[in-house]
């Protein structure tokens, strides 16, 4: 430290400059007596405390007296000449000199001052030791003082990191949350100045950011709900044919499960078809209608394409898929019941208006008018049948959204039916039998079981062989009851088995006609075990007779 070591010299040259003035103002002492005069001043400069060294020496640099630690008594003729010391040349030439320097006698670092007075040159030294140790205190001190100017330093950082940085940082990482999706994360808004302000006005963002990202994902959850509760396929594309979103009857629709989002839509033949059709709506600016048929299994489907326009832009295409399979059967079915009961009807009208024809056309013998009455109520009976059981038909649909059911033992109703019928069964040779294991509760209506058993045991009859058997059975199959119609008959060939429960249905015509049978019978058997949560199924071989099986679900209990 430089600058210290030369305030020290310099308060050093004051001290020993003021001692050597001092000295000199016995110069006449020093020529009389130069060893008494260097005693006499050691003793007042150690009374005085001052640690000085005193050296006489005379103008050719012989030392002739000194004081010092090692030399109590300030003669040491011994001492080397001393002409050649710097302060001493300076002295002899100036009358002052100045030096400083490790002392060869002494081996301590002195400041020296040497003055000529008269024969001798007076010198003085002061040893710089002190002078070195407070330099070194003053250096540890001063390092204190930048180590603890460096902890106040690292203590205002931490505050500054606390109170700026580590906010900022906190903001930072709040920030990219957000931005990642975290809509939760906040900062703390405790902070002065513009920082909590920041804060705040962060938190107000991130307040209203989640809320309306809240609503955007209501609203989407909305619409995913619409879109997946649709009965009809939902598909939407880009301008580049790209899939946008698209809903899961779609892939039920198009047995498709391969649809991704993002990717074109193409593949098959169906999904190419469905891209012209966007296209021709985007040409068009229109919605386009079509109707396409699908195999395994065959359905059939209305297709609406239509364009997404956004500010006069088109941005893609909507295509709406419906299943009319179902419709397009119940229109056919409408339109061949509307011809059946037309035909159906229309028959037995042709005859009744024939025979009053014949009636009005002129006297007819008593035989003859009574066949003509005859045939006349028996075409009019045959309308009454069909009349009845279309109405039954039409009861059981009207019934399927609002079934009255109550506890009927299953037994017993079979034997009402199998009493009704056993007369006729007597006069054709028939053999009525009902085998059951035990008795069985089922929910349903009395009336609708003796209707349902009813035309299976009438049809087991009709068509049966002369003394033939029809025998009815019932067993569980776990939580169901199997209710088997057995007859001897002329049996049903395979081919019409798939649509012997259809309306109208006959297999063989003339010879139904003839027996009074309205087409309807088995039909009604069907639905009403429908009705009931239960199905019917037949097994016949031509010749032998044929099964007819109702499953019903039985009421425990």
């Amino acid at each position: 430290m430089p600058l210290v070591r030369n305030l020290y010299l310099e308060e050093f040259h004051r001290t020993l400059d003021s001692a050597v003035m001092l000295l000199t103002t016995d110069g006449d002492e020093i020529q009389e007596d130069p060893e008494a005069f260097v005693q006499r001043k050691r003793e007042a400069l150690q009374q005085a405390g001052q640690d000085i060294r005193l050296t006489v020496i005379t103008l050719d640099g012989q030392v002739i007296g000194e004081t010092s630690k090692d030399n109590p008594t300030g003669i040491n003729p011994e001492n080397e000449n001393h002409l050649g010391r710097p302060e001493v040349q300076e002295a002899l030439q100036s009358g002052v000199g100045f030096d400083t320097r490790k002392s060869e006698s002494t081996g301590e670092t002195y400041l020296y001052e040497a003055r000529v007075l008269g024969d001798y040159v007076l010198r003085a030294a002061m040893p710089v030791t002190e002078m070195d140790e407070a330099t070194r205190k003053l250096s540890l001190f001063m390092l204190a003082g930048v180590c603890l100017g460096g902890a106040i330093v690292a203590v205002v950082s931490v505050v500054s990191s606390r109170n700026i940085v580590r906010p900022m940082l906190r903001l930072t990482e709040a920030t990219r949350k957000v931005a990642a999706g975290d809509f939760e994360s906040r900062v703390p808004e405790h902070y002065p100045n513009e920082i909590g302000q920041l804060a705040q006005s962060f938190n107000r963002m991130a307040d209203q950011t989640q809320k309306a990202f809240s609503e955007l994902t209501e609203q989407g959850h909305q619409l995913e709900a619409v879109l997946q509760g649709m009965d009809d396929g939902v598909l939407a594309v880009d301008q580049y044919d790209n899939i946008l979103l698209f809903n899961e009857r779609v892939k039920a629709l198009l047995q498709n499960s391969g649809l991704k989002i993002g990717e074109k839509l193409d593949g098959s033949i169906v999904l190419s078809q469905l891209a012209g059709y966007l296209r021709e709506a985007l040409e068009t600016d229109s919605v386009v209608r079509k109707e396409i048929k699908l195999s395994n299994p065959e359905r059939i489907m209305t297709v609406y394409a239509a364009p997404l326009n956004a500010e006069d832009a088109k941005d893609g295409g909507l295509l709406v898929l419906s299943d009319v399979t179902e419709v397009r059967k119940l229109q056919q079915l409408r339109s061949e019941f509307v011809a059946n009961v037309t035909h159906e009807l229309k028959t037995p009208l042709t005859s009744i208006r024939g025979f009053i024809e014949l009636l009005k056309s002129g006297d007819r013998d008593e035989e003859t008018r009574q066949y003509f009455y005859d045939v006349l109520d028996i075409e009019a009976e045959r309308l009454h049948h069909l009349i009845d059981d279309m109405l039954v038909l039409s009861q059981i649909e009207n019934a399927k959204d609002d079934v009255q059911t109550v506890p009927c033992n299953l037994n017993q109703e079979i034997e009402t039916v199998l009493r009704r019928a056993k007369p006729i069964a007597e006069k054709n040779g028939i053999v009525l039998r009902l085998e059951a294991e035990e008795a069985f509760l089922v929910a349903s209506s009395p009336t609708r079981l003796q209707q349902l058993f009813g035309n299976l045991v009438e049809n087991a009859i009709k068509y049966n062989k002369p003394q033939g058997r029809v025998t009815v059975t019932l067993q569980r199959q776990r939580n169901m009851v199997l209710v088997k119609v057995k007859d001897t008959g002329i049996g049903i060939p395979q081919e019409h088995l798939p649509r012997l429960f259809e309306r109208f249905y006959r297999v063989d015509s003339s010879r139904s006609r003839e027996i009074g049978g309205t087409g309807l019978g088995l039909s009604i058997v069907k639905h009403l075990a429908g009705l009931y949560h239960g199905d019917v199924s037949v097994e016949s071989v031509v010749g032998e007779g044929s099964v007819f099986t109702v499953r019903l679900p039985l009421l425990e209990g």
